[in-house]
């Protein structure tokens, strides 16, 4: 019965939730968690007292916590789309993939339309980095909230990760149409039009978002790293400012140490610049497990498997189309130049950094032997089988293309399987002065890809692993491997692009030349220098920080020999 006290309770409980709610949106995490329990004392029988409370301690980073009440709220309310949700957002945050899929899905069995539970499922491939099979929960996302920025803000965000720049442009111009204020919205569009090669557009956005916000760090960061544009000095002191603050997360300091080192750089200030580069890359480091012991463990199995003989008894003898073309090496080494080279060719489709072949490797466990020690048991049947896999990728990037790059920088790790696979494939390994190559790596962010890039000592350690096995490569590829230097395409640029071009068996073209002009979407850290012409800024760069690297030097030294003499073998 709807008494008036009842009455009374039930309004007293809509605005205790309308409170907590709103504290929960304004992120005051202690303030939302006082409010709640409170909340739960006063209303101990309601499941959406102990929500509430989930919701602010999910907020606080306490997921253990809020799985407990989360689950306890839905033992009273099985039915509930949305603590089933919520709880697949507990699991989700503490690392168990499965569960959490299994808590959306049930949401969804429940709601099919429920929006977050959607734009959850979403993030959990992404997590994955399976962004293919993120895609039609973000359609399903936007048909159930066609008027919603954030939902188009998400799927352009996928569109991004699907390497389809053009179709994150349109959908993150969407999502700022429907929510000009939402700051993901305008990022996303930022990020999408600078991979497009629209510089001025994309500042603009970024400096949209520092209009209502002058410290989103984010937009802060990206302004300050930005290539041949004018800097406002507030800039640089809003981002001095945040990091003099006690309350910056860790990740958001080491974003704008980085971004401060590149404005240093841009102006030669190369002691502060080293200053801020040193700082950002501790802080990323101390969140690192890279373990250089294991790396050169992993290297001493790939040589010990992939020997001469066993490299001959294994190819599959296949060929056929697209014909791929790997460009690999370290990081910053000019992949990325290589690859807009050869897309600039009228055969010629560029397919990015593909994990395909890493993710073929870490399948190919065989007869309870893990990679590599499995290639071993393989016949050629299922040598075919996995060669097969790998085209239908190629031919889902262009089914046209007679030639198809794949320009992943660590498939270095995987050029056996790769000539098992593919004794057609032409292989190009991108060279670079050691001292350019890990200074250039030190300087860009790359988050949780590069483990080893934020600590000067594992990254000379780590180049010495990738120059020796290499070595190796040349050794048992004889006549498989074409090394291009960085230095060679600077100073002597057209010959170089001939001899790449001669080696992929394609004819001159003189759009190759003119690389710069070639429109396509570019999402790594070289996106602004491809769409130059070749400059020489960057040969020799290392020595602006030459007093900061000595450590460094002294554990290239054997490397910077070699490279120096120019001894190593050529394809």
């Amino acid at each position: 019965m709807n008494t008036p006290a009842a009455a009374a309770s039930n309004r007293q409980l809509a605005a205790a939730l309308s409170k907590a709610a709103e504290l929960i949106r304004q992120g005051g995490t202690e303030q939302a968690l006082g409010h709640c329990y409170a909340l739960v004392e006063a209303y101990p029988d309601r499941p959406i007292a102990l929500r509430y409370l989930g919701l602010a301690l999910l907020q606080a980073q306490r997921y253990g916590e809020a799985e407990r009440h989360l689950a306890e709220a839905l033992s009273h309310e099985p039915a509930s789309a949305d603590l089933l949700n919520d709880l697949g957002v507990a699991r989700l945050r503490q690392g168990a993939l499965d569960e959490a899929l299994d808590y959306f899905n049930r949401s969804l069995d429940i709601d099919p339309r429920h929006g977050d539970a959607l734009g959850n499922l979403a993030a959990l491939f992404t997590e994955k980095s399976q962004p293919a099979r993120a895609q039609p929960y973000l359609q399903r996302l936007v048909a159930a909230q066609p008027l919603s920025g954030a939902a188009y803000a998400k799927v352009a965000r996928n569109s991004l990760l699907l390497d389809n720049a053009e179709q994150a442009v349109r959908l993150g111009r969407r999502a700022v149409r429907l929510a000009p204020q939402l700051a993901e919205a305008r990022l996303t569009l930022a990020e999408a039009l600078e991979s497009t090669g629209r510089f001025r557009q994309a500042k603009f956005q970024y400096l949209s978002v520092l209009g209502r916000n002058p410290r989103q760090v984010t937009a802060l960061a990206q302004i300050l790293s930005m290539k041949e544009t004018k800097v406002d000095e507030r800039h640089v002191r809003e981002a001095q400012a945040l990091l003099d603050s006690a309350a910056l997360p860790a990740q958001a300091s080491a974003q704008l140490h980085l971004a401060l080192a590149r404005y240093f750089d841009r102006h030669r200030h190369y002691d502060a610049a080293f200053g801020h580069l040193r700082s950002g890359n501790a802080i990323s480091w101390k969140k690192q497990t890279f373990d250089s012991t294991l790396f050169r463990q992993a290297v001493d199995s790939i040589i010990d498997v992939f020997t001469d003989e066993l490299l001959r008894s294994r190819s599959t003898h296949a060929a056929g189309r697209p014909r791929p073309i790997f460009i690999l090496g370290m990081p910053r080494s000019g992949t990325t130049l290589v690859e807009q080279i050869l897309a600039s060719h009228s055969m010629v489709a560029a397919g990015g950094e593909l994990s395909t072949i890493t993710n073929l490797a870490a399948g190919m466990a065989h007869d309870g032997e893990p990679y590599p020690h499995g290639v071993r048991s393989r016949d050629s049947a299922g040598l075919s089988r996995l060669a097969a896999q790998y085209r239908k990728k190629l031919e889902s990037i262009s089914a046209d293309a007679a030639h198809v790059t794949d320009k992943m920088p660590f498939n270095f790790m995987h050029l056996g399987l790769i000539s098992v696979l593919f004794p057609d494939a032409a292989i190009i390994h991108c060279r670079r002065d050691p001292l350019d190559t890990c200074l250039s790596c030190y300087f860009t962010s790359f988050g949780e890809r590069l483990l080893f890039a934020s600590d000067l000592e594992a990254l000379g350690h780590y180049y010495l692993d990738y120059r020796r096995l290499m070595a190796h490569w040349h050794a048992v590829l004889p006549q498989r491997i074409l090394d291009v230097h960085y230095e060679d395409l600077v100073s002597d640029t057209e010959q170089t692009i001939r001899t790449l071009l001669d080696w992929c068996g394609l004819d001159w073209e003189q759009d190759c030349l003119q690389f710069y002009r070639t429109d396509r979407g570019i999402r790594t850290p070289s996106r602004w220098q491809v769409r130059q012409p070749i400059y020489h800024r960057s040969v020799g760069r290392w020595r602006d920080y030459e007093a900061h690297l000595q450590p460094l030097v002294e554990i290239l030294a054997p490397a910077l020999r070699s490279h120096d003499s120019r001894q190593a073998p050529q394809g």
